[in-house]
C-alpha cells in the first residue's frame, strides 16, 4: 500500500513538470486556445506544428511558426494561435497558423 501511494504522489509530482504556463496559470488538466498574432490578411489554409511534454522528462516537436506555415501550405499569415491541452503527465502545445 505504501508503495502504491509513493508513486501516485511521485507521478502528480512529475506530472507537475508537464504542464505549460497559460496566460491564466498553470494546471494539471488544462484546454485553452491562445491568440498570438493578428495580421490584415485572410485566407482558409491552417497549418499546425505540436511538441509534446510527458512527464517532464521528454519532450519531442517542432512547434514553429515555420512548421506550421509549412504544414499548412502557408506563403501569407492571417492570424497565429497557441493550442494547449495538458492532461496532469501529458501535454501538447501546437502552433496553428492561418492564411493563405
Amino acid at each position: 500500500m505504501k508503495k502504491v501511494m509513493f508513486l501516485a504522489a511521485a507521478a502528480l509530482m512529475l506530472g507537475a513538470c508537464a504542464t505549460p504556463p497559460t496566460y491564466v496559470g498553470t494546471a494539471l488538466f488544462a484546454q485553452t486556445q491562445q491568440p498570438i498574432l493578428a495580421t490584415g490578411n485572410s485566407g482558409t489554409r491552417v497549418g499546425r506544428a505540436c511538441a509534446t511534454n510527458v512527464l517532464g522528462l521528454l519532450i519531442q516537436g517542432d512547434m514553429s511558426v515555420e512548421a506550421a506555415k509549412k504544414n499548412g501550405r502557408i506563403t501569407q499569415v492571417a492570424s497565429i494561435d497557441r493550442d494547449i491541452k495538458s492532461y496532469a503527465v501529458y501535454s501538447e502545445v501546437c502552433t496553428v497558423v492561418t492564411g493563405r
